[in-house]
């Protein structure tokens, strides 16, 4: 398996809310999705060195997402439920696939 692989999750984040950042201002964006991010980044380091427990870096953003799905949201497009799952089973084929591999 491909090293970069890991880091799918946190490239992919980091455009879209460096695009927002960038575009409307630091501000726009909150300063807990900038330490989701670096668990993200800090996930995708440790699974390419192999480390299993990693994952909980990558999986734990995804627990905060689906937790804040369950707050009461006044929004049109509610993506925080199902960006969460996917995160969630992301890194769970993370593991699957290190543990495999070992």
């Amino acid at each position: 398996m491909k090293k970069t692989i890991f880091f799918i999750p946190a490239i992919l984040l980091t455009a879209y809310y460096g695009g927002l950042a960038f575009g409307v201002g630091p501000s726009s964006v909150q300063p807990m999705i900038w330490v989701s991010l670096l668990l993200l980044w800090s996930g995708g380091i440790l699974l390419s060195r192999r480390f299993i427990w990693g994952a909980f870096c990558g999986a734990l953003p995804g627990l905060l997402l689906i937790y804040q799905s369950t707050q009461k949201n006044i929004q049109l497009l509610q993506m925080e439920l199902p960006l969460g799952l996917a995160l969630l089973l992301f890194y769970m084929f993370c593991v699957c696939a290190l543990y495999q591999r070992s």
